[in-house]
């Protein structure tokens, strides 16, 4: 039994011949997903102008299930606070208080 690549009912279209004109969706039509993610946010009556009061609103929402609150403050949280960056330690040299000693030293020199 041989296996056909599309997975369809029938031969399906010859190789290299042109699509049926009018088939697939209309131009401007959104998919299922995106149709629905659109009637929630217009129903939810949720804040678009920018990406911070859309992610504010959807947490003031009473509406809006957990799992989207979740994801909003996820979204927000790395402009909210800042990633702290890693210190590099560098053993040999001098520590914060003996530079502090360095400087209390050099200025007592310049007082003298």
């Amino acid at each position: 039994m041989k296996s056909r690549l599309g997975g369809g009912k029938g031969p399906g279209r010859p190789k290299g011949s042109p699509k049926t004109p009018g088939s697939g969706r209309k131009r401007g039509t959104p998919n299922r997903a995106t149709a629905v993610h659109r009637a929630m946010i217009k129903q939810m009556k949720l804040d678009c102008t920018d990406p911070m009061s859309f992610c504010m609103s959807l947490l003031r929402s009473p509406e809006v299930p957990h799992e989207e609150k979740k994801w909003a403050v996820a979204q927000m949280f790395p402009y909210a606070h800042p990633r702290l960056n890693s210190v590099e330690s560098r053993p040999g040299t001098m520590s914060h208080e003996d530079r502090l000693d360095a400087l209390r030293r050099l200025a007592e020199d310049e007082d003298d």
